[in-house]
């Protein structure tokens, strides 16, 4: 039906940017963030592809064309990613629940990578510690029913945990 009257399913409408405001809303970003272009947007993902700990935002275009990348330019705070790496579960982890505490803050996730019209996130936890620098303890629940604590962790790097033994290393 489409095809006989000439139409673009997508319409072509300009791309959107929301940030939540923590009162229940959400705020429109997109012009400020340069996000609204006219290009005909079909998946995004977002990875931290610097290795700053801000994960960025790519976004694809149907028909081809560039990969648009957005920089994160938010101000800087610290950070943890967590890749994991299983034994009894399943190679990469995906199912386990994280609980990430550092001081008055408690951060719960799943490693379920995000997976879009032709793209797939990393399969990792992203978690954000505002001005914490010190994380009293990471806590993973593995889909084998497992579970790894780890304590006195330091802010602001990539580690991968083993299944097997509980042992980490840096990325």
């Amino acid at each position: 039906m489409f095809s006989n009257v000439k139409e673009n399913l997508s319409a072509y409408e300009r791309n959107g940017c929301f940030l939540n405001d923590r009162n229940g809303s959400f705020l429109d970003m997109s012009y400020l963030s340069g996000s609204d272009n006219r290009g005909d947007s079909r998946t995004i993902v977002s990875a931290d592809i610097n290795k700053d700990g801000m994960p960025e935002l790519l976004v694809r275009q149907v028909g081809g064309g560039a990969i648009v990348v957005y920089k994160n330019n938010f101000p800087k705070t610290n950070w943890l990613t967590i890749s994991l790496q299983g034994a009894q579960s399943n190679s990469a982890g995906i199912g386990a629940k994280v609980v990430v505490t550092a001081g008055d803050l408690t951060v719960k996730r799943e490693l379920y990578p995000v997976v879009n019209f032709l793209s797939q996130a990393p399969a990792s936890v992203h978690v954000g510690l505002q001005n914490h620098a010190k994380i009293d303890s990471v806590k993973i629940l593995w889909p084998s029913g497992e579970e790894t604590t780890l304590t006195d962790i330091d802010s602001n790097q990539h580690l991968r945990v083993f299944e097997s033994d509980g042992h980490t290393e840096a990325l």
